[in-house]
């Protein structure tokens, strides 16, 4: 059986079956591998157990009876997987699950690789390239302003224009506030942590970053220390849009009509720091489903001072820019970072220099 590193495998962009547990793979994956699960989460826990309790020879035993029945359907899938290309087998550390189905593929004929290291090695080159980032010294444009500005929108726009955009919640799987989860899927440090290191690779040499104005958190998600840092002291882009416009831009983005349960359990979590009267206001809003009213009381009592109060954090000059729609809002930020990027390029030559 031949074996392959993580560099050599993502460098040949060869398919990559990962032979873990579904709930492992969920949890944190190769980008573009897919599940091939030797074990079931149950399996791997009952094979775990009879290891601890008692020993190699019965785990192994167990894990060979649990297997043998579907060699046929792992022959199979891989083959329909992989299209008889060569391809790349791993598991955590590049142990017996996927040294023994490389080994099987490879006895039926089919050109399989096992990754040496596993994803711990993949783990590794991930933690390895962003402490390298990390020590780079390239300035950042920060966009913020209160909630509903669509600074999300107008950095996604920017991005598919080529833009060096991070766009922290889309990689986090969290748009930043106690909704934040809402309508999207449960996302790992570890896996938030990869997209980040294929974005800083994908963008490459560049004067500036773009980002949004985030908390340390997104959710569960733990924002690097040197995008922090390089938030606090970048130059800041400040939108603001008027009350109205927010509310119905929030309206679009979370369909709160569809959700309305998710929206519920997510304001009870926030109801104590109510007033009184925003509290009733709020949870008669809530029964009528009237959810103009819910985003118009917390926007006005709830984010924006919570807002107001995290912005002093940053110590960059501020740029103001006002709009009243989004196409708008889209061509004053472009312009306004096109202006920036002729400046930042221009310093970098007389820094080289």
């Amino acid at each position: 059986m031949k074996k392959i590193s993580i560099d050599e495998a993502l460098n040949k962009k060869i398919p990559l079956l990962d032979v873990r547990t579904p709930a492992e793979f969920e949890k944190f994956h190769i980008p573009g591998a897919v599940n091939l699960p030797i074990f079931s989460n149950e399996e791997r826990e009952l094979v775990g157990t009879t290891y601890k309790q008692k020993g190699t020879d019965a785990a192994k035993d167990l894990g060979i009876s649990i297997v043998s029945p579907l060699l046929p359907e792992f022959y199979k899938r891989a083959k329909e997987i992989t299209n008889h290309q060569e391809f790349a087998v791993y598991c955590w550390r590049g142990g017996m699950r996927s040294k023994s189905l490389a080994t099987i593929f490879e006895m039926m004929g089919l050109p399989s690789l096992q990754v040496e290291g596993g994803i711990r090695a993949y783990r590794q080159k991930v933690t390895t390239g962003l402490d390298d980032f990390s020590s780079q010294l390239t300035p950042y444009l920060v966009l913020e302003g209160l909630t509903g500005t669509s600074k999300t929108k107008i950095l996604t726009a920017l991005e598919k224009k080529g833009y060096p955009v991070i766009d922290l919640e889309g990689l986090a799987a969290h748009r930043g506030s106690v909704f934040g989860r809402v309508d999207l899927p449960e996302r790992s440090q570890k896996e938030f942590e990869a997209k980040l290191y294929h974005r800083l690779k994908e963008i490459g040499e560049t004067p500036y970053y773009i980002i949004e104005s985030e908390s340390k958190r997104l959710g569960n998600i733990i924002i690097p220390d040197f995008i922090l840092e390089g938030k606090q002291k970048g130059t800041r882009i400040q939108v603001h849009a008027p009350l109205s416009y927010r509310i119905r831009t929030i309206l679009n983005t979370y369909h709160p009509e569809q959700h309305h349960e998710e929206i519920t359990d997510a304001i009870t979590k926030i109801e104590k720091r109510f007033s009184g009267e925003d509290k009733e206001v709020i949870d008669q809003a809530l029964e009528a489903k009237n959810y103009a009213v819910i985003i118009e009381r917390l926007l006005l009592y709830y984010y924006d001072p919570r807002y107001e109060h995290k912005a002093y954090e940053n110590e960059g000059n501020i740029i103001n820019l006002s709009y009243e729609s989004f196409e708008e809002g889209k061509r004053l930020v472009q312009n306004e970072i096109d202006r920036l990027d002729i400046k930042l390029r221009s310093e970098g030559e007389k820094v080289s220099l």
